[in-house]
């Protein structure tokens, strides 16, 4: 190790630990982790950096439980303040506040965690508020250019039984379906919205799902059914406004169309 990151890294631990007490991260970790900077990038320089963020940086990539408290009660809410410039609709701040947390604090691609991307050269807050912004434009313009959750929906939906008289009344009906599955959508609470979103459009699993959310697997999991649930009870409520029905016609229609609603959302999400 060379003097310069033997220097730096008592440095940034001494300011780290003034600044965060129960923080805990190692200088031989600092070392490591300024050793492969510098090894990626030889111009890096290890002098007027903002240490204790830096430190704090480090401790989140090894999931130091007070660093994680920390990142809750003094940096999530800077991340709300740039989410709120941008005045979000719906539920997206929330989506992308969760996506963030992940992508920061959990990983993807192969459990890289992207708070690890933190050189030091501004305050941590700032370099948050940037990654925020960012990922809101990002999953704007993902929800712009992507397919609806009720456009996925109806291209899984079964359709065991492909007779000519059922493909005429599926068509028919499609329009009808596609809005009842929109409304009832937007009527669910936005976690159940997010949940649906993250498991079917970002194909995260259960137990990514959990992670994100830091759950149990199997909190997470009822959370999924009650929201797949609650999606199929509000999809056959409007339907049944919208056609004018009483409850068993619809039912009669759309076991007619092979188009149960609970059964083939459960479909849909369990193949994920």
């Amino acid at each position: 190790m060379s003097p310069e990151i033997a220097t730096a890294a008592s440095r940034i631990a001494s300011a780290g630990r003034a600044a965060w007490p129960d923080v805990k991260v190692s200088e031989t970790t600092i070392a490591n982790r300024l050793a492969a900077r510098v090894k990626d990038d030889p111009d890096s320089r290890l002098e007027n950096l903002h240490d204790a963020d830096l430190y704090l940086a480090m401790a989140l990539a090894e999931a130091d439980p007070a660093a994680l408290k920390v990142f809750e009660a003094e940096l999530v809410p800077q991340i709300d303040v740039a989410l709120r410039r941008l005045r979000l609709a719906g539920g997206t701040a929330d989506e992308v506040k969760q996506s963030l947390r992940y992508e920061l604090l959990v990983g993807v691609d192969g459990g890289h965690r992207r708070i690890a991307d933190y050189a030091g050269r501004g305050e941590l807050a700032a370099w948050l508020r940037v990654s925020a912004t960012r990922k809101a434009l990002k999953v704007i313009r993902k929800i712009d250019r992507e397919e609806t959750l009720d456009e996925i929906l109806l291209d899984h939906w079964p359709d065991a039984t492909p007779g000519p008289e059922q493909k005429q009344l599926r068509s028919q009906y499609t329009t009808e379906l596609k809005k009842a599955i929109r409304e009832a959508f937007a009527s669910l609470e936005v976690r159940q919205r997010n949940l649906l979103r993250q498991h079917i459009l970002d194909e995260l699993t259960i137990d990514d799902l959990a992670r994100l959310y830091r759950v149990h697997r199997a909190t997470c999991a009822r959370w999924l059914a009650d929201a797949r649930a609650d999606l199929g009870k509000a999809t056959r409520k409007r339907l049944m406004s919208a056609l004018g029905m009483p409850t068993n016609d619809v039912d009669s229609l759309l076991r007619f169309l092979d188009s149960d609603i609970e059964l083939s959302i459960s479909r849909i999400l369990m193949s994920r």
